[in-house]
C-alpha cells in the first residue's frame, strides 16, 4: 500500500505524519517553529521534521498559511509567521528529498482531508474552517478542491466582521480572525485587562471558571464567526460546514452557541440540508498527504 507524507505548517509548530491510502497515520513527527524566523532557519527545521519519514513515502504534501503561490510552491509571506518572505518550499524539499512535492494553503489541505476521510465525507460539498492561530477556510465540491487563484481562495479569516474593528495581522481592521482565533482572543483579552495569556487553553479555562471578560470576548467572537460562516454558506451553499484545528478542543464551550447563531440566520432552504460540527484533529497533516494521493489518481 502506498504511503505519503503530510506536512502541516502552523504559526507555532510543524507537524509531519506518514499516512497510507486508507488515511491511517503510521508515524508522526513534530517540531516547534523557530522563535526568530528567517527562510534558512525555517527550512532547516522543516527538513529535520520530514527526514525520518522520507524513505517510506511516494511524495510530500505541504500545507501552510498564506498568501502563497501553489504553482511555484512559494510561501510569499504570513501574517502569523513574520520573517518568512518568498520561501521556496516546493523546490527546496524536492532538491533535498528527491520526491514530488505538492503545496497548498493549509485550510485547503484540511478541506481535502475532511472531504476524503472525515466525518462528513459522504456529503456532496464541504466548507471547512480551520480554527487555530488564525482562521482559514477551504471548500470541496463533489470531491474537487476549490483552490482559488494560486491557492488563495476561501480566506474566510480575512473577511470583514467588524467595520473599523481591531487590527488584524494582515494589516486590515475588522477581520473575523481578529475576534475568533488564538491570536484574536488573546489580543482582545489583553486590550481589556492588560494581561497577556499564553495560549487558547488558558483563555478557555478562564471562560470555564466564569471570568466575565473572557466570556464576553468569546460571546462576541462566536457571533462574529457565525456571521462570517453565514456569508460563506449563502455564497457557496455547502452541504456541510466543518470546524477543525486546535480551538475545536474547546468546541463544547462555544459550539452550541455557534451552531445556533448560524442556523438562526441562514436561509431556511439552505438550513434544511446543512450539517454542522467539528472534524478530525489530524485534518492538516492528513489533508496535506491527500494532495499526494489525489495527484496519484489523476
Amino acid at each position: 500500500m502506498k504511503q505519503a507524507i503530510g506536512v502541516d505548517i502552523g504559526g507555532g509548530s510543524i507537524r509531519v505524519s506518514l499516512f497510507n491510502e486508507k488515511g491511517e497515520e503510521l508515524k508522526s513527527n513534530h517540531k516547534k517553529t523557530p522563535e526568530h524566523l528567517d527562510n534558512d532557519s525555517f527550512l532547516s527545521v522543516l527538513n529535520e521534521a520530514i527526514e525520518p519519514l522520507a524513505k517510506e513515502s511516494i511524495g510530500i504534501g505541504v500545507g501552510s498559511p498564506g498568501p502563497l503561490n501553489n504553482e511555484t510552491g512559494v510561501l510569499l509571506k504570513s501574517a502569523n509567521m513574520i520573517g518568512l518572505n518568498n520561501l521556496p518550499i516546493k523546490s527546496s524539499l524536492e532538491a533535498k528529498f528527491s520526491l514530488p512535492v505538492f503545496y497548498e494553503n493549509d485550510a485547503n489541505c484540511a478541506a481535502l482531508g475532511e472531504a476524503i476521510f472525515g466525518n462528513y465525507k459522504d456529503c456532496e460539498s464541504q466548507l471547512i474552517l480551520t480554527l487555530g492561530t488564525g482562521i482559514g477556510g477551504g471548500f470541496v465540491s463533489k470531491g474537487k478542491l476549490y483552490s482559488g487563484y494560486l491557492g488563495n481562495g476561501i480566506e474566510i479569516g480575512h473577511t470583514t466582521s467588524v467595520i473599523g474593528g481591531a487590527l488584524c495581522g494582515c494589516g486590515v481592521n475588522g477581520c473575523v480572525e481578529s475576534y475568533f482565533s488564538t491570536i484574536g482572543l488573546l489580543n482582545r483579552y489583553f486590550e481589556k485587562t492588560n494581561t497577556k495569556l499564553t495560549n487558547a487553553e488558558v483563555f478557555f479555562n478562564l471562560v470555564k471558571n466564569g471570568d466575565l471578560v473572557a466570556k464576553d470576548i468569546l460571546e462576541f467572537g462566536t457571533k462574529a464567526l457565525a456571521h462570517a460562516v453565514r456569508g460563506a454558506v449563502h455564497l457557496l451553499n455547502p452541504e456541510a460546514v466543518v470546524f477543525v484545528g486546535g480551538i475545536t478542543k474547546s468546541y463544547e464551550i462555544f459550539g452550541s452557541a455557534l451552531e445556533t447563531e448560524i442556523r438562526s440566520t441562514i436561509f431556511p432552504v439552505l438550513n434544511d440540508r446543512l450539517q454542522l460540527g467539528p472534524g478530525g484533529n489530524l485534518s492538516g497533516t492528513l489533508g496535506a498527504a491527500s494532495l499526494v494521493f489525489a495527484k496519484e489518481k489523476n
